[in-house]
């Protein structure tokens, strides 16, 4: 797949018609560069096109379309921001924007293409969205039975799998950041549907369901009923969960606002009383937390060894029972282990001379040898062991090593242990009156009049917020127990699926069905394994490329459990490497490698798009992204550098082999505009603008 032209109309700076053309990569030069000053547009042309792919959907393609979609107060309120200001400031202009892009390259199975082409259009009066996608210049069957969203999402590109082919570098490393469980699952359903192992999970979904209908056609009367019943309670309780769903959503929503607002009152008292910033409060807080915690753990720690105390203050005494421990445990050792011996010694000894007797040797002979075994026997035997004057404690042997260690401990580590939870203990208690003071300082002047309102205010923000936590808590429990009710129907349905009778050629159907399930399964299950093992191989080959840090990542595992889908990084010593831990350009080298090893998983031809490149790198990390990224990622990659920043001359000119076309994004009276321009030339004429535009 490739994309052979975007035009722009009246899309934000963009005020008119603009377009690009993209010439078929030809002698392995895969690379288009779009440059242009900060401001010029270069981050809207790739929301332009993220756009008109999916239209009021965008917002489930990236968590920074959401939040501003959010943060504007709505989809209709976003796109009205979209539209040029110059067209929207006259009244007699047609107030609508558009996006086309053209496709070239495309494989649809069963639907014979050469060119496909998307135009998406939004009138900010009528606040109307269109859109249509022609094959071969004619509206197809199949789009108008799906629609040309569906169609778009389901055979061109996914909305899950787009963010990993139309993305902001310097914004990629989120995928180092995730952390909490609803992340990951939702970034498992991208890794999931890159990797196509989603594509088998819905078959398998699609012929369960097909199995529950031909149940439910056959049953009998009565379990027909119920089975419809049950399934109607379903539908209702998954409305129920849904919606609980959404409510919590919009009230996480409203408490965030609200915390904003609180901090914003925060930020004014400060203001009023203290230089201290609503961050370093922020964090001030989190410091006293961590130091009461800390705290309530040292003396926790204190007060175990002082149970100790007693004991070594005995000293002397203490090393005398100590003694007499170990006197006590050698000398019933010995008793035990000496008669153990000497029994076996004189079994032996009877045995011999019993088999002697049996010879009927001669009565001199005999003797003689029965004198030597006696001898040799009383001469060889020594009662083993120290001797003990008197047994005092008569200690079992777990106490005695119950004791061991303990006079262990306090001869060897106690003194220096206790001495160090000492002083810890006082230099935390120090730490966090300080860090009580500056809280206190910042939170003071009561007698203030305007701080007196700022904290009247915001107290009712911070009591709404509550509120708004004990609404969500509630929420939260009640929809944990509209899902385990759902759950608990959802078995039942399908366990009176099971029992009802089926006619014969249902029941082979139903045969049928049951056996792809069952081959599904075991399908899905081999299919993961191998996707886990292979993804896992390919991103510890991409990360050795790209990482100048040798033996720094030893290893890397892909956990799969159930919908999640774990990666996990390793040293040299096994132990998982947190994220969290790696610096901006690290993280994005683990996203720019992840990323790769998903496209090259996945088969996907799709072209790849680029804002903002090389943001984090160093000049050895940016060499191995242009030689080794940049020219293997996909057979179409356009990049949008901030020239000298983002991309330099020399690495422009690593990068030179691999260019196809350069364009330059030039800015006219707040008007941007694309223009195509020889490759050789492109930092002469950049440099040439930026001399124009700062006359």
């Amino acid at each position: 797949m490739r994309i052979s032209r975007i035009s722009l109309n009246n899309f934000r700076i963009y005020k008119g018609e603009n377009s690009l053309s993209f010439s078929s990569n030809s002698n392995n030069k895969n690379i288009s560069i779009i440059a242009g000053q900060n401001g010029f547009g270069k981050t809207t042309l790739l929301t332009a096109l993220v756009w008109g792919f999916y239209g009021k959907l965008i917002g489930e393609v990236d968590e920074k379309y959401k939040r501003e979609i959010y943060e504007l107060g709505g989809y209709k309120k976003y796109a009205n921001s979209i539209l040029n200001r110059e067209t929207k400031s006259k009244s007699d202009a047609w107030h609508e924007f558009s996006v086309q892009i053209e496709i070239e390259d495309v494989y649809i199975p069963s639907v014979p293409c050469r060119k496909i082409v998307i135009n998406r259009r939004y009138n900010t009066d009528s606040e109307h969205e269109s859109v249509s996608v022609l094959i071969d210049g004619f509206e197809n069957e199949l789009t108008k039975e799906v629609g040309s969203d569906i169609f778009i999402n389901d055979f061109l590109l996914p909305r899950e799998i787009a963010k990993f082919f139309l993305f902001d570098a310097e914004k990629i490393v989120s995928l180092a950041e995730i952390k909490t469980i609803s992340e990951k699952r939702n970034l498992s359903l991208a890794y999931s549907e890159v990797l196509g192992i989603s594509k088998y999970v819905n078959l398998k979904r699609t012929l369960e369901n097909l199995r529950v209908k031909l149940r439910k056609k056959s049953a009998s009367i009565t379990d027909r009923n119920r089975l419809v019943k049950l399934q109607e309670e379903s539908q209702q309780l998954e409305k129920l969960v849904a919606h609980n769903e959404s409510k919590i959503i919009s009230i996480a929503d409203d408490i965030e606002k609200a915390r904003n607002e609180s901090e914003q009152y925060q930020e004014k008292l400060i203001r009023e009383g203290n230089s201290m910033t609503v961050e370093d409060l922020v964090n001030q807080k989190k410091l006293r937390d961590t130091l009461r915690q800390n705290n309530i753990e040292i003396k926790a720690k204190l007060k175990e060894l002082i149970e100790l105390v007693p004991f070594a203050i005995a000293g002397q005494k203490l090393k005398q029972l100590n003694n007499q421990v170990k006197l006590e445990s050698q000398f019933k050792q010995n008793k035990v282990d000496g008669g153990f011996i000497e029994s076996k010694l004189r079994n032996i000894q009877k045995h011999i001379e019993k088999q002697i007797k049996k010879k009927k040797l001669p009565d001199s002979l005999h003797n003689n040898i029965t004198s030597i075994i006696n001898d040799a026997f009383e001469a060889n035997w020594e009662e083993q062991g120290n001797t003990v004057e008197q047994v005092l404690l008569d200690l079992s042997p777990q106490q005695s090593n119950e004791f061991s260690a303990l006079y262990n401990n306090l001869t060897q580590s106690f003194n220096i242990l206790f001495k160090q939870i000492v002083k810890e203990e006082r230099n935390n208690r120090i730490f966090l009156a300080k860090t009580l003071k500056k809280i206190s300082n910042a939170e003071s002047k009561d007698s203030d009049i305007l701080a007196k309102k700022y904290k009247s205010e915001k107290a009712k923000v911070d009591k709404r917020i509550q509120d708004l936590n004990k609404e969500k808590n509630r929420l939260h429990e009640e929809l944990g127990a509209f899902q385990q009710e759902l759950a608990t129907k959802t078995k039942i349905v399908s366990e009176l699926a099971k029992t009802v009778s089926l006619d014969e050629i249902d029941e082979k159907k139903d045969k049928a069905t049951s056996r792809l399930i069952s081959e599904l399964d075991e399908f899905i299950l081999q299919f993961k394994s191998e996707k886990k093992y292979s993804l896992q191989n390919r991103i510890k080959i991409e990360l050795q490329k790209l990482m100048h840090k040798e033996y720094f990542i030893d290893n890397v595992t892909v956990e799969i459990v159930d919908d999640i889908i774990d990666i996990n990084l390793h040293d040299n010593n096994g132990n998982i490497i947190d994220k969290d831990s790696l610096s901006k350009g690290e993280q994005q080298l683990y996203a720019t490698a992840l990323l790769k090893s998903l496209v090259e998983e996945s088969g996907i031809q799709f072209p790849i798009f680029i804002d903002s490149p090389l943001q984090k790198f160093d000049k050895r990390h940016s060499k191995n992204i242009i030689t080794k990224f940049y020219p293997s990622i996909s057979k179409q990659v356009i990049i949008f550098p901030l020239l000298e920043k983002e991309l330099t001359e020399n690495e422009y000119n690593l990068l030179s082999p691999y260019i196809s076309q350069t364009f330059i994004i030039e800015n006219h009276k707040e008007k941007s505009s694309i223009v195509e321009c020889d490759s050789t030339q492109l930092f002469n004429l950049m440099e040439k603008n930026n001399n124009v535009h700062s006359h």
